[in-house]
């Protein structure tokens, strides 16, 4: 089998007839951590079927027509939706093996190669089974299996993705119009919506400025998850409104949220982060969560098991605001280092303290290797912790999408990256995540320079595993939306995205730069 394998988007296939087209922190421990700094170094809406009698096969016919029309039409995402509810509503259809065929060809041309096959296999049927069983869909998938091992690279034509929409929480219409505006938003060919799941985890929240920290930037928001969930308190439950109404027109609902300011009902210190502060030698309190506590993360698992109930397609987690990753500490987090690094705790403040008073020009103290080596384990540990979540969630839903919002600086200058955010670029995606090139929306002449940036890296960090081909990786960006589009701003953004995509920069992702109005 080709290594190269995942990285294919094949050429369409169709069958006659039809149209080729995812303790508050204990005393002693900081009481060491700071003392030592102290002292030592330290489209159009689908076409309605005709009515028949029968309310049931009424139903069924009208599915069909939405699925195989988003299907002819291109629309593989909605047609993948689409198809899969036709599935597990109809197992037994006699369409059943034509959906099948179209959902693995739908899966197909988004690049979604592992999905692809499973659909394939379930029409292939056992290997060794006598050519006079099977059908023209079995001999077709064995066929695509067999192309899909041996087809060497990714199409350079390959211009599936998403044209998503990104909804803050102040921009979501009135609940009695959310039906009309994902039918105008389908019409005017987005596929996808991003939509906040709490209010802190908003993309349009403000800038955070850089500098030393000293207190939490974040400004008083009201708090509460915008899904149903026992984990903390829940200020409207929108994702049971939404996501069934996207996904009748085929829409995906991706879930933005922020794990550090998750919207929890745990207001215990000893789940939250400490900022320590070199040039005045203390420790203060942080708004952010630890994520590397185990109640904390037993927490998450628990708040992202409850999202997945709302039936979204994907979650998108947030990146740092701040950039304070260095500073932050806990007892936890200091224990762990100690522990597994085997480096005293006073070294890494006392690394800090000399970081920040190190002037331009001025040669790279000793304890430099030191603060590498901090914030380098913490990154790692964070990831880890961010991977197992992901385990988690698709073990639950495999075909769910997940997407790990980065700064651009984690491709332009990755060393910076991971020192303020903690971010390392190629170990999210080495770990199966999307990434989201997110920060400040970017102007539509940057997505090439961001595909160029991405290029070459699927083959250096994804592996095929047991002989199989993996889904890729691939990349979203953030783009703004000018306010001049107005009322019809949503006109033109789904041919601005057939434009501007690449192979390796697939999902685009609009943000309005005024309030939504319905076009």
């Amino acid at each position: 089998m080709s290594a190269d394998v995942s990285y294919v988007v094949p050429a369409r296939r169709c069958l006659p007839g039809r149209r080729a087209d995812t303790s508050l922190v204990p005393v002693l421990l900081l009481l060491v951590f700071v003392a030592g700094c102290a002292g030592s170094p330290l489209p159009q809406a689908a076409p309605v079927a005709t009515p028949t009698e029968n309310p049931a096969v009424e139903a069924e016919t009208r599915l069909w027509y939405q699925a195989s029309t988003a299907f002819s039409d291109g629309r593989y995402s909605a047609a993948i939706h689409l198809y899969e509810r036709y599935l597990t509503t109809y197992p037994k259809s006699r369409r059943a093996m034509e959906a099948h065929w179209d959902l693995g060809q739908s899966y197909d041309q988004m690049g979604e190669v592992t999905a692809a096959v499973k659909e394939y296999r379930l029409l292939a049927g056992p290997e060794g089974a006598p050519a006079s069983t099977q059908n023209v869909y079995a001999e077709r998938a064995r066929h695509r299996i067999e192309a899909l091992r041996n087809q060497p690279a990714l199409p350079a034509g390959a211009r599936s993705g998403h044209t998503a929409l990104y909804v803050s929480f102040s921009n979501l219409p009135p609940m009695s119009q959310v039906e009309s505006w994902v039918r105008q938003l389908s019409a005017q060919g987005i596929s996808a919506i991003l939509m906040d799941a709490s209010l802190e985890s908003s993309f349009t929240r403000p800038l955070v400025p850089t500098g030393p920290p000293t207190s939490s930037p974040l400004p008083n928001l009201p708090a509460g998850a915008l899904f149903a969930t026992s984990q903390g308190p829940v200020l409207t439950d929108w994702y049971g409104v939404m996501v069934p109404q996207a996904h009748e027109l085929g829409l995906s609902v991706y879930a933005v949220l922020d794990l550090y300011h998750a919207p929890l009902s745990d207001h215990r210190p000893e789940s939250k982060m400490l900022l320590y502060d070199p040039t005045r030698r203390k420790v203060h309190p942080w708004s952010q969560f630890d994520l590397l506590a185990p109640p904390v993360q037993q927490q998450m698992a628990q708040l992202l098991a409850d999202l997945l109930k709302s039936g979204v397609d994907g979650v998108v987690f947030r990146s740092r605001a701040e950039n304070s990753f260095a500073y932050e500490v806990s007892d936890g987090v200091l224990r762990q280092f100690e522990t597994q690094v085997h480096q005293p705790s006073s070294e890494v403040a006392q690394a800090l303290r000399d970081r920040m008073v190190l002037r331009p020009n001025e040669e790279v103290p000793a304890s430099d290797k030191t603060l590498w080596r901090w914030v380098g384990w913490k990154a790692r540990q964070e990831l880890d912790t961010l991977a197992r979540l992901k385990k988690y969630l698709q073990k639950v839903v495999p075909r769910l999408r997940m997407v790990l919002e980065i700064h651009p600086e984690a491709l332009s200058n990755p060393t910076s990256a991971l020192m303020n955010y903690g971010e390392d670029a190629a170990e999210a995606r080495r770990r199966g995540f999307d990434l989201l090139l997110g920060g400040a929306s970017r102007e539509a002449s940057d997505v090439r320079s961001f595909g160029g940036a991405f290029k070459g890296w699927s083959r250096d960090v994804i592996q095929s595993e047991k002989g199989e081909p993996q889904t890729l990786p691939q990349g979203w960006v953030l783009l703004r939306t000018p306010a001049e589009h107005g009322g019809g701003m949503f006109t033109g953004l789904a041919q601005q995205a057939d434009e501007l995509r690449t192979p390796d920069i697939r999902h685009l992702v609009f943000v309005p730069d005024a309030p939504v109005v319905i076009p």
